[in-house]
This record gives structure tokens, C-alpha cells and sequence, in this order.
């Protein structure tokens, strides 16, 4: 379980006409208000996000003490939130759209639906906390693991509109001379990965060391991972980093299809569609065997 963490703080995506940039946030005040741009502008501004067409990234986690790292390659459709997810070390993939969430030959404990947006959310939170159900503010000062720093955080938390991130609470740390986002401050609740939702796991931290500009928008590409309890100082228990970062792609609907024997993840379809206010899912098989 304590493997299963830190692979999920990492890096859900999407046009500014999608479910995850559309609309407009509430923001506790205007210090908060204010905040957000100025971090949004300082990561390219939301033109070049609003002509990305979709995301693409491959991903690698190390945590500390586990034997073999975690290889990810993902793709995330900017237009309406559908997610291909595939794991070459275990010949693994799951696919999210919208309706249904399966995967196929995945070989861990915790349910591979929950890395369906998870990779790109917390890279794209400048952009995020610009659209509907996202609750804004209030600013804060902390600092992060081994930092001696005095960050501005802000604030984040999401409504039913826009669940993107399995968890209750987000706080960006923001640098106070560039607005860029150093560091991220979150919990768990997600149902796979808590035994009760509404006691999350948590805090625990990101720290970015490395950004790349990609079409016009600063996105970390390298940060480490610090669990409960790392606030005031230790170790870090996983390092992360992206590349082939593209946002000029289309996502090809066909990658959806599932795979013969594929398994629907009841799971995190519960979840999706609990805070979507839709009935709980049903098990059964999906793809050709359906």
C-alpha cells in the first residue's frame, strides 16, 4: 500500500472547451482570485492548452525499497476526458471513456482505474482551477519538505462537476517572484486505495525540480514524492519524471477498444459515478468476450 502512493502522485487533461478547463471557478476572495492568474500566466497562459488536442507523455516512477520501477505511457483526450493507459513492463493497458473503465493483464493490488486521469491532473492544475467546480482559495504560507522557503499556497478543492483527482484537498506552492508551482500538498480517498473515503490518506507532497517549456506551457517534467508525515523534514520516498511530452496529437477513439478477456473496474467506475450522483457500476467482462 505504501508503494501503491507514491506511484499515484504524479501527474487529468483537457481542452478549454472540456470537462476539465471549462467554465469559470469560486474563488474564496480576491487575493485568491488574483493568485490563480498570475500562476496561470506564468505557465503559458490557457490559449496554448485551449489548442492542445490531447496529451501524450510516457512517465517513470522509482519508489524507494521497491524492486522494479513503474513505467507508464499515457494518453489523455483533451476534448472530453477519454484515457489510454498501458504499462509495457507488464504488457498492462486500461482504457476510460467516459462510460466505461476497463483494464487488461494488470497485476496489482490497488485497481488500475485509478491512474485513468491521475498522471496528467496535477501538472495541468494551473489550468484546472480556472474551470467549473473548482473552489479557489484562501491563500496560505508553508513550506515544503526540506525547503526553507515561504511559498504562497493556494488552496484547491473540486466539486462533483469536475472529479478529476481522487482526493479532498489541494495545495499549489506557488514561488512568490515567478508564480510557478514548486510543490503540491494533497490526500486520497479515492475507494481502491483508502478502506473508508472519508478518512484520506494523507498529506502528501511533490516537489517539482524541473520544468520544460512544451508549445508555450512551463509543465514539470520531475519532482519527488514525500508521504504523511514529511513536512518538517526526511526523505523521499519515490522520484517521478515525464518525456515525449506532445499536446499536437488526436486521440484515436479506436485505442479504446478493449482487449478480449478485459475486466471492468468496478471499483473506480463506483467512484466515478458516486460523485457524479449515477448509479454504482455492475461487474461484468468487456471486449470481445462481452
Amino acid at each position: 500500500m505504501r508503494y501503491a502512493l507514491t506511484l499515484i502522485v504524479l501527474l487529468p487533461l483537457t481542452t478549454i472547451a472540456g470537462p476539465w478547463f471549462d467554465g469559470e471557478a469560486e474563488f474564496t476572495d480576491d487575493e485568491s482570485r488574483q493568485l490563480a492568474a498570475k500562476i496561470l500566466q506564468a505557465h503559458g497562459g490557457m490559449a496554448p492548452m485551449a489548442a492542445a488536442k490531447s496529451i501524450r507523455l510516457d512517465f517513470f516512477t522509482k519508489v524507494s525499497g521497491a524492486p522494479n520501477p513503474f513505467y507508464t505511457v499515457e494518453r489523455i483526450d483533451l476534448a472530453n476526458g477519454n484515457a489510454l493507459v498501458k504499462w509495457p513492463f507488464w504488457n498492462a493497458s486500461m482504457g476510460w471513456d467516459g462510460e466505461t473503465l476497463w483494464s487488461h493483464q494488470w497485476p496489482m493490488p490497488m485497481p488500475a482505474g485509478f491512474f485513468a486521469r491521475l498522471t496528467t491532473s496535477f501538472v495541468t492544475l494551473p489550468w484546472q482551477i480556472q474551470a467549473d467546480g473548482a473552489n479557489v482559495g484562501p491563500v496560505g504560507i508553508d513550506r515544503l519538505p526540506n525547503d526553507d522557503t515561504d511559498f504562497q499556497v493556494l488552496r484547491i478543492t473540486f466539486d462533483e462537476r469536475n472529479p478529476s483527482i481522487p482526493g479532498t484537498f489541494y495545495d499549489l506552492y506557488i514561488d512568490p517572484d515567478t508564480h510557478l508551482m514548486q510543490g503540491l500538498r494533497f490526500d486520497i480517498n479515492h475507494p481502491g486505495m483508502v478502506a473508508n473515503p472519508s478518512q484520506p490518506l494523507g498529506p502528501n507532497f511533490h516537489v517539482f525540480g524541473d520544468y520544460r517549456s512544451i508549445d508555450g506551457m512551463m509543465i514539470p517534467t520531475f519532482y519527488l514524492s514525500y508521504g504523511k508525515g514529511s513536512a518538517q523534514g526526511g526523505s523521499s520516498n519515490a522520484y517521478h519524471f515525464a518525456w515525449n511530452i506532445r499536446f499536437d496529437e488526436a486521440f484515436d477513439v479506436t485505442d479504446l477498444e478493449a482487449p478480449s478477456g478485459a475486466q471492468q473496474d468496478d471499483v473506480s467506475m463506483s467512484w466515478w459515478q458516486t460523485v457524479n450522483n449515477a448509479s454504482p457500476a455492475t461487474t461484468s467482462t468487456v471486449g470481445v468476450t462481452q
